[in-house]
């Protein structure tokens, strides 16, 4: 009787413990495809959550009104059609020196912020440089094969000095959209309205003096993602920027209004700005020794 007992209860043992092998194993597989799933639904959140998000701040109402004013000053330039001074003071004073190189630097630099964050900065320049380099060559033959200059066209010193100061606006349009309004709006809105949101300031700046909004927000676009892409400057200025804008202005677009007095308003934005960032890279270079 006693070894009927043991023989009958070892096998419900050997079963029981067959049984809580076979349970921890199939939790263990479980176990191993559950933080797979989780990992996945939380790079999902991750991803969606750096394309799209609600935080507006107090920087976030510093870029509207930024922005809606550098757009004003556009509009303002509308009614002096036959007063180039006047449209001069509004564009190059107003938009481009107070709003569009003074105000970025002195905000990102009184806010304590990284410029770096900003995408101004000299990381990986020699990857970024030589990627801006071949994208601008790519533009530049892209423009020469579907809308070629047209034989009146003349690279003389007029058109030179155009250029240079195509170059200085453009560098506005770097500092101030690209670099000033999409971070701040990235950082309220994701990065996809950020792109969105600069692009259409960038579009819409044009009012007073290349209404082109359509083709423009699409520069905008891809301006914005070419930046955002490596978060650098460098990526897009001077040679991709550089093309897109010189080559629109001074031979594709049809409707851009014409640039007077080019040589004065290049040297006077040229001295402006070099001492605005030289200042600025002054200020940040004695912040940081001083925290060192």
């Amino acid at each position: 009787m006693e070894g009927t007992k043991r023989s009958t209860t070892t096998p419900k043992a050997s079963d029981a413990t067959i049984n809580d092998g076979a349970v921890k194993g199939n939790a263990l597989r479980v176990g191993q495809q559950q933080p797979s799933w989780t990992m996945k639904m939380f790079k999902i959140k991750i991803t969606l959550r750096g394309l799209f998000r609600w935080q507006p701040s107090r920087e976030t109402f510093v870029a509207l009104i930024a922005g809606v004013i550098v757009l004003g000053l556009s509009v303002a330039m509308i009614p002096f059609e036959n007063r180039p001074w006047l449209r001069i003071i509004l564009r190059d004073i107003g938009q481009i020196y107070l709003m569009g190189i003074l105000l970025p630097l002195l905000f990102i630099l009184r806010s304590g912020d990284s410029f770096a964050r900003f995408g101004l900065s000299f990381r990986k320049w020699y990857v970024f440089l030589p990627i801006n380099l071949v994208l601008g060559a790519l533009l530049l033959s892209q423009f020469l094969s579907k809308s070629p200059p047209s034989a009146e066209f003349r690279l003389d010193a007029p058109t030179l000095w155009k250029t240079s100061y195509i170059i200085i606006a453009l560098f506005f349009e770097l500092l101030f959209f690209y670099a000033f309004l999409r971070t701040l709006f990235e950082q309220a809105f994701g990065s996809a309205l950020g792109i969105v949101l600069a692009a259409l300031f960038y579009a819409f700046h044009h009012a007073g003096f290349q209404p082109e909004f359509g083709k423009l927000f699409f520069v905008g676009v891809l301006y914005a993602t070419t930046y955002r892409l490596g978060n650098s400057a460098l990526l897009i200025y001077p040679f991709f920027l550089g093309v897109g804008g010189i080559y629109d202005v001074l031979i594709q677009s049809k409707v851009v209004s014409p640039i007077p007095f080019p040589a004065i308003r290049t040297l006077f934005l040229a001295v402006l700005i070099f001492a605005a960032v030289t200042w600025t890279w002054n200020k940040q270079r004695h912040r940081t020794l001083s925290l060192a």
